[in-house]
């Protein structure tokens, strides 16, 4: 059977997006939450020390593309890697890959921590209405980034991409998972809501916090204040499956 790029995700993967596509192997951001070796059965410093490209990406893509046009489910990019790495600036995958899928009318969300990498294909996604961009932030403040995504662009850097985007009128998402410390999820949200247009919300599920949290107490509050901001928000199954 030829590789396939584009595939369904099983089990709470789809909360995300009914459909993925993994351009890479492997992820340099090195964040210590990562759930993604343990799931590929990979050696950590292996997924996070030896990233590179699945072998004939594009051309199996461009398959791909061809047998999902008129399939109307959003194809996220991506979900066991990220799109903007540094090895991207040099190899333009993601770029051909979103101009694969746009050349095929497919609809699809941009899920990164590159942050300012990402901003240099703007132009495809500003010019494309079934599109949407989006950043994992987490932390307000930049020690406690650099300790748990220990080599992932600034959190400063992520935000300007997010307001660029939203300039450019394009459509903007914020992936506020895993949540660590709920008081520095709540100041994003405060923060970053005139430029998001939509947030997903999930617990920290692979580890212990920093400190105890309460998780049902943080569901309220979120919920209480995205729904006074008036946000178009989703509430991960981790927090909402909580008795």
């Amino acid at each position: 059977m030829a590789k396939r790029v584009i595939y369904e995700p099983s089990g709470r993967a789809g909360e995300y997006a009914g459909l993925a596509a993994n351009c890479y192997r492997g992820c340099a951001h090195g964040c210590f939450f990562c759930f993604a070796p343990q799931a590929l059965r990979k050696k950590r410093e292996v997924f996070h020390g030896q990233p590179e490209p699945r072998k004939d990406v594009l051309r199996h893509l461009e398959k791909d593309g061809r047998r999902f046009r008129g399939d109307d489910r959003e194809i996220l990019v991506s979900f066991t890697t990220d799109p903007y790495q540094p090895l991207e600036m040099e190899l333009g995958i993601t770029r051909r890959t979103i101009e694969i899928l746009i050349e095929n009318g497919l609809s699809f969300t941009i899920l990164t921590k590159g942050g300012l990498r990402a901003t240099r294909d703007f132009d495809l996604l500003a010019s494309y209405d079934r599109c949407r961009f989006g950043s994992t932030i987490v932390f307000t403040k930049q020690s406690d980034a650099d300790r748990w995504e220990q080599n992932a662009p600034s959190i400063a850097d992520r935000m300007t991409a997010i307001r660029e985007a939203h300039a450019r009128g394009i459509w903007t998402w914020v992936s506020l998972e895993p949540v660590i410390d709920p008081d520095q999820a709540l100041a994003l949200i405060e923060v970053l809501h005139p430029i998001v247009d939509h947030w997903k919300v999930g617990k920290l599920n692979y580890m212990k916090p920093d400190r105890p949290v309460d998780w049902i107490g943080f569901r309220r509050v979120v919920t209480s204040i995205l729904d006074s901001l008036g946000a178009d928000y989703y509430i991960k199954k981790s927090l909402t499956e909580l008795q």
